[in-house]
């Protein structure tokens, strides 16, 4: 999992590091079929012989290639003369187009937008899985799911199975007192046990929130306990909660369990979310068709821009970095000499950056609405 002290050295030490520096970006998961007996590796080094780079850089490529097999879906390496690094990633990277196994290879400026994108925008979500023996506290970031070992140690064991014993004659009085109006009510003589360690358990949840600076919780575990619990919590951490996700079929607090019950929750969320903002653009100030889009783009008119995953636009551009889609007008601007044709998932991110608009990206039903209905590409306007 790349951690606070990776995100401060790629922002930091890659993406302001001299040229020329490699950025590799190449689909390794290991469940598509294109990605067996190390076919991938062999992309990445057929890759690299299209570029002018020079053999002791990509000697030390195929070295960390040759550490072990990655087990994620993307990986990310950078290399120059004195620096290697690699990062294996449980997401897919938006706008490197790595369809069919293809590898995306920079040589010279640090491509590093990507993977930074991807890491402002994937949100650290908490799950709290309150387990009869013992709660546990998972961080989930980047695709990947981490237990936080230390989150609940001043707690004893005994404290545990007296909160279980106490929680026992909770619920048999709720049971006792529920009415069909008012099904969640709990009685109003609660024990002052559980009062006081749900308190306690508040407390360490809110710091926990607070250190690891996480967005959004999923609590797992009993509906009624996780329910009754969130009321022990402060209003901008109740705030956070996107799913109160049941509990367990079986009683296992393994990382792979816990992922196989919460990463369905967040994609469906994600999803949910990208629908609604496509939907929502009916009623908005908008420009849209690549033309268009990006014409405002440049003006500094649009404050969010809304993009297709699987962006496969060709664009032309000139050393002035003005982008159009009429190679007539890139050239009226710059001249014949000093135009190129680009693809515009490699420049969309910095593009976005450059003139202040936040980047939205969007899969799915609403990748194929926003195709479908807006061309391709949506800017929200200022004015």
């Amino acid at each position: 999992m790349i951690s606070k002290k990776d995100i401060q050295f790629i922002k930091e030490q890659i993406e302001f590091h001299k040229e020329p520096l490699l950025s590799v970006y190449a689909d390794v998961n290991p469940a598509k079929p294109e990605n067996q007996n190390n076919a991938w590796k062999i992309r990445i080094k057929n890759s690299l012989k299209e570029f002018d780079i020079p053999d002791h850089i990509k000697k030390k490529v195929f070295e960390v290639l040759e550490i072990d097999r990655p087990s994620a879906r993307t990986i990310a390496i950078f290399a120059a003369d004195d620096l290697i690094e690699r990062y294996d990633l449980q997401i897919d990277i938006p706008v490197v187009d790595l369809a069919n196994g293809r590898v995306d290879v920079s040589w010279g400026k640090p491509n590093v937008s990507p993977l930074i994108f991807a890491i402002d925008e994937y949100e650290r979500t908490g799950v709290l899985y309150l387990k009869k023996t013992g709660w546990h506290f998972y961080e989930f970031f980047l695709g990947e799911l981490k237990e936080l070992d230390d989150s609940f140690n001043e707690v004893s064991t005994s404290e545990w199975e007296e909160l279980n014993n106490n929680l026992k004659e909770v619920y048999h009085d709720l049971l006792k007192s529920r009415v069909p109006t008012h099904p969640d009510k709990f009685p109003k003589r609660i024990n002052s046990f559980v009062i006081r360690f749900y308190k306690k358990l508040a407390q360490l949840v809110e710091k926990i929130v607070t250190l690891k600076d996480i967005k959004r919780m999923i609590l797992v575990g009993p509906e009624e306990q996780t329910k009754h619990f969130a009321s022990f919590l402060s209003k901008p951490i109740r705030n956070t909660i996107i799913s109160f996700a049941g509990d367990l079929q079986i009683q296992d607090s393994s990382p792979a369990r816990i992922y196989e019950k919460i990463y369905p929750i967040i994609e469906s969320i994600e999803r949910n979310y990208e629908k609604e903002l496509v939907d929502s653009l009916e009623n908005s100030n908008i420009v849209s068709g690549l033309e268009n889009t990006l014409e405002a783009l440049q003006t500094g008119r649009v404050y969010s821009l809304i993009v297709p995953w699987n962006l496969n636009a060709k664009v032309w551009s000139c050393k002035n970095g003005y982008i159009s889609t009429s190679e007539e007008k890139v050239k009226e601007l710059c001249g014949n000499d000093n135009v190129k044709k680009i693809n515009l998932k490699s420049i969309i991110i910095d593009l976005a950056l450059d003139y202040g608009a936040k980047l939205e990206f969007v899969r799915g039903d609403a990748e194929e609405l926003l195709i479908k209905k807006y061309s391709g590409l949506v800017g929200l306007l200022r004015w």
